[in-house]
């Protein structure tokens, strides 16, 4: 999944750095080059368990791989592992041979499992518990001298195979004291991490013993970077400036800034739906979003024709599912008669018959109580969707309800620690349907990760019903289940925004929503 964490004050002092210093690729040189890559965010602590935020995994994966890569429109290949055979409820994978720690010890079958019970420790909090692997009932065993790595989940998984694959791989120098997880690398990427200076840049440097990867990918393909030197740059206008004045190689550019780069010549210009506008409601106890009649108002108050383009700088469209073309599978799922239709009239008669009186200041109460909602939001989020939340504001007024904007630097902490909001606007990215039933399933917070307080038992077994069939075949059960999502307001489908990857001097592609960097090419 995505979600982003901000770095205070990181644009300004990383542009100064960049500035006045074109040390990016010359398509033609000699030998390993450097190139310039601008994220959008800092990632924190490098931790690829415990950090799941898209700034972490753009990072991370110069260092970490998985055991399955999943190409655009394709489906997965064999990463760490050479072949897999799985069914619904056993996977087994088959290590590469020859693969090498960043320390230069063998990655072994018992590293890829320890990695697991790493991850679904309890004291360990992973937000992939659940989501890339099963929480409970899940048994491994690990296989040295046969290289495999063997998964039996007690309950069937659709995409078992897909989603186990995607899990970053820790080497045993990482395991044996996961502290360092969080400053160093140790994984068996490409590139190991030569320098960094958290809120500013990072600089990999690539190996010369790196020998497996996709398509036959090692440290003498022709184009691969030398180096690659990752600077935070959380301005879309500033990442711009820098692909025009050929100081980055490679920067994501989001809304209206893109306007102005579509006479330049790039060599690669990929446009992402990695932005996805998604309003899910607080369903604890207590919040006044427990209420479903609260909750359809709420969602019937929302134009999303209106809201929408907004929100995307009139770049994206209106979702109808959880999984995207860029994702693994179930991609033509269409889940848009289920999703409520904006209707005034309707939401405030909704909440007239649920007993909430409008007052004299045009603020409707029950009980003593106001209609007050907290409406939290990435701070990081473009001016299109800061204006969007405002456009909220007043559509919810409208039907006396008191929303009150607030931007989160960390607004997972909240959430997933069972903080003070009732609606969120987050971004959440999956490849997969059945990645949604660990999002929105499980235990409450603090002992669990179903931070929307999710109890509805219809899509719970439609979730079951889904996960008894296998791949392809599952499809239109994940829509069924996905139906009950939306017609139950677990979550409200709004735009999708979109972002552009933008290549100066290099070619570049993805594995699921990150750019690959065995992927990148200088261009000759």
């Amino acid at each position: 999944m995505r979600r982003s964490i901000v770095a205070a004050a990181a644009v300004g002092v990383t542009a100064l750095a960049l500035s006045g210093c074109a040390a990016t690729a010359q398509p033609g040189g000699e030998g390993p080059q450097t190139i310039k890559l601008a994220v959008q965010s800092d990632p924190g602590t490098l931790n690829p368990i415990t950090n799941a935020t898209n700034a972490s995994e753009s990072v991370s994966t110069f260092g970490y791989e998985s055991l399955l890569f999943y190409p655009t429109g394709e489906e997965p290949k064999g990463l760490l592992a050479e072949s897999w055979e799985a069914t619904t409820t056993t996977v087994q994978f088959t290590l590469k041979d020859g693969i090498l720690c960043v320390d230069g010890e063998p990655l072994t079958a018992t590293d890829v499992k320890s990695t697991f019970e790493y991850a679904a420790a309890d004291e360990t909090g992973s937000p992939y518990k659940g989501v890339y692997f099963p929480a409970e009932g899940l048994t491994i065993e690990a296989d040295d001298a046969a290289n495999t790595v063997t998964f039996t989940s007690a309950n069937a998984q659709s995409f078992l195979a897909e989603t186990i694959g995607a899990m970053p791989i820790v080497c045993a120098s990482g395991l044996a004291d996961p502290s360092v997880l969080d400053t160093e690398l140790h994984g068996t990427g490409a590139y190991s991490l030569e320098d960094s200076s958290p809120g500013q840049s990072y600089t990999f440097a690539l190996r010369d013993d790196y020998a497996w990867g996709v398509d036959d990918t090692t440290s003498k393909t022709e184009g691969l970077p030398g180096t690659v030197e990752v600077s935070i740059i959380e301005s879309d206008s500033t990442a711009a400036n820098l692909l025009q004045t050929g100081e980055a190689n490679i920067a994501e550019v989001g809304g209206s800034e893109r306007d102005r780069l579509g006479s330049t010549d790039f060599a690669t210009e990929l446009e992402v739906p990695l932005r996805p506008g998604l309003i899910f409601f607080n369903q604890a106890e207590g919040r006044v979003g427990h209420d479903l009649a609260v909750r359809e108002a709420l969602a019937q108050a929302v134009d999303r024709e209106a809201v929408g383009p907004v929100a995307s700088a009139g770049r994206g469209e209106q979702i109808t599912t959880l999984v995207s073309e860029f994702g693994a599978a179930c991609t033509t799922m269409d889940s848009s008669s289920a999703i409520p239709s904006y209707d005034i009239e309707a939401a405030a008669a909704a909440l007239d018959e649920a007993g909430w009186v409008e007052g004299a200041d045009g603020i409707r109460a029950k009980d003593g109580k106001p209609l007050s909602i907290l409406m939290l939001y990435p701070a990081s989020e473009s001016q299109g969707v800061t204006a969007a939340i405002e456009l909220l504001q007043t559509e919810f007024a409208k039907i006396g309800v008191d929303a009150k904007p607030t931007p989160s630097a960390a607004y997972t902490d909240v959430i997933f620690s069972g903080g003070d909001w009732d609606i969120v606007w987050a971004p959440i990215f999956t490849s997969l349907p059945s990645d949604w039933a660990g999002i929105l399933g499980g235990d409450f917070p603090p002992n669990g990760g179903n931070w929307t307080y999710n109890a509805n038992q219809e899509y719970f077994g439609l979730v079951g019903e889904a996960q008894a069939l296998a791949g392809a075949d599952s499809c239109d059960a994940w829509q069924a289940a996905q139906d009950s999502l939306f017609s139950n307001l677990e979550v409200l489908p709004v735009y999708s925004s979109t972002s552009t990857f933008y290549g100066v001097g290099v070619e570049f592609g993805m594995s699921k929503s990150i750019l690959a960097p065995t992927t990148i090419r200088v261009t000759e």
